[in-house]
């Protein structure tokens, strides 16, 4: 997925946690993660994740690692997650892709 569609997508779930549907539609929002893998070489999955933790009300914290997805052994891992995004950027990007939802999230608000 590219760097833009991930900050989109993340963006869009704080949306939805933050401003309340104005159809009557009610979810029953939920604690759940949202890890990003990144590439090497195009294709590779990397040494380095980032995972992103929503709270029901939208609020969110970011976790970096150092090491794939599936080689992270932090009890964040046992969470649920809404979706693994793959990121078709080099891990070197990662930062970036923080501060880019970062910056998104003072317009949802």
């Amino acid at each position: 997925m590219t760097f833009d569609g991930i900050v989109e997508n993340l963006l869009s779930e704080i949306k939805m946690r933050t401003h309340p549907r104005t159809d009557g539609i009610k979810y029953q929002f939920r604690e759940c993660t949202f890890p990003v893998t990144f590439t090497r070489d195009g294709y590779k999955e990397a040494d380095g994740c980032a995972i992103f933790l929503m709270e029901p009300d939208g609020k969110y914290t970011v976790k970096k690692f150092g090491t794939r997805y599936m080689d992270v052994d932090d009890p964040i891992r046992g969470i649920y997650h809404g979706a693994i995004f793959d990121c078709e950027e080099e891990p070197d990007k990662m930062d970036a892709l923080i501060e880019a939802v970062e910056k998104g999230t003072p317009e949802i608000k």
